[in-house]
């Protein structure tokens, strides 16, 4: 909710600061990073992930670990108030950085009035307001094995890590899964947000709805967003960078949710070239929705394929893409499958797609640095 925003994250802080068998902070750190590996969490829009990369022999110790930090917090009220200072203290430095801020505001104007539009961290007055009984309320709801996966990757056998499982999990009570929040989209007209800042580049997003995770296109939706801005060989680095020498660093990228997505381009200009920037970027935008060319469609895909097969090189990499998958959308793609997905695409599949998304319904722009031409953007705003 809008007054408990922040909770997902801060609740993530505190679930290190000691447990009822690791009382200590160090005594859950110590145990991974004594034997060389990792542990760390996060938390996004639709979930919280917290893992460790261990080496393989210490595999037990480890899953034995994270199950306490989930299951048996202590959440002392002296660990919640100095940890509160340390969660605002991250807000205000990551709100320090403008492609930070940019992305926060365009998340506000594709989602209003939601938590998807609300920032992940809550704000210094949410986070300064949140109780204990709140964040305990929140353990309880949230933190149950009906709405917990938990992926392994690495040199360990299967049913190994079902025994183990079993034997940490036996006295855990399922509990119902928790409610989320679907998101009802409204006609919108397109909008500019502008924050000043005395930055030396002015920081830009462009974004217009997108689609779901589930949503048939996606797929598409992918070759079409590195066609256009992903990578060296795409449209945008090719004609902003190459060509005009307007950004230093533009790129577009997808968003899937469970029930909406995003499509999104960004950029970082010379404050005076912000307006030759956008509208060299809304050109290309237009431009694309004529068709890609079979060479385009073709290197986009490679792209997508290649990177997904070097991504997989890594046992952090292979658990989070099958957890989050079994997580989000109760299906499992192997790397095969996925890339036999993008195999029978063709630019038959792309071009409709564009012509369906990227037009001018909710279209929105965010900048961040020293521009305060708001009517001349807003008039630019256009596909």
């Amino acid at each position: 909710t809008a007054q408990d925003s922040g909770a997902s994250h801060f609740l993530e802080h505190l679930l290190f600061k000691g447990t009822t068998r690791r009382p200590e902070p160090e005594m859950i750190s110590g145990a991974v990073e004594g034997v060389g590996g990792i542990l760390n969490a996060e938390t996004d829009q639709e979930m919280t992930i917290y893992w460790c990369k261990v080496p393989q022999p210490y595999f037990a110790d480890s899953l034995d670990l994270l199950i306490d930090l989930i299951r048996n917090p202590l959440m002392a009220n002296e660990e919640i108030e100095r940890e509160r200072g340390v969660v605002i203290d991250e807000l205000a430095m990551i709100h320090d950085h403008p492609d930070y801020k940019v992305d926060s505001l365009i998340d506000e104007m594709l989602w209003p009035n939601h938590p998807l539009g609300r920032d992940v961290g809550g704000t210094k007055e949410t986070v300064s307001a949140l109780s204990r009984d709140v964040l305990v309320g929140h353990l309880d709801r949230y933190y149950a094995p009906s709405n917990t996966v938990v992926s392994v990757a690495g040199a360990v056998d299967h049913q190994v890590v079902v025994e183990e499982l079993k034997r940490l999990t036996a006295d855990w009570e399922p509990g119902p899964e928790p409610e989320w929040t679907p998101f009802e989209p409204i006609p919108r007209k397109p909008e500019v947000r502008m924050d000043y800042r005395r930055t030396e580049q002015a920081h830009v997003s462009i974004a217009l709805p997108g689609l779901s995770l589930f949503h048939p296109d996606r797929y598409a939706l992918g070759v079409l967003s590195v066609a256009l801005g992903e990578g060296m060989s795409s449209r945008l680095f090719l004609e902003l960078r190459e060509r005009k020498g307007l950004a230093y660093d533009v790129h577009s990228g997808v968003t899937h949710f469970r029930d909406c997505g995003a499509f999104q381009i960004s950029a970082g200009t010379e404050p005076k070239r912000v307006y030759d920037a956008v509208d060299t970027i809304l050109a290309e935008v237009t431009a694309i929705k004529e068709g890609i060319s079979e060479e385009e469609f073709n290197r986009a895909r490679r792209l997508i394929s290649g990177r997904l097969m070097l991504r997989m090189e890594d046992t952090r990499a292979v658990s989070s893409w099958f957890g989050s998958q079994e997580m989000l959308a109760r299906e499992i793609l192997n790397v095969d499958d996925a890339i036999a997905r993008l195999d029978v695409l063709t630019t038959d599949d792309v071009d409709p797609v564009a012509k369906s998304v990227l037009t001018g319904d909710g279209l929105s722009m965010a900048v961040v640095g020293p521009c305060r031409g708001q009517r001349r953007l807003e008039n630019s705003l256009k596909l």
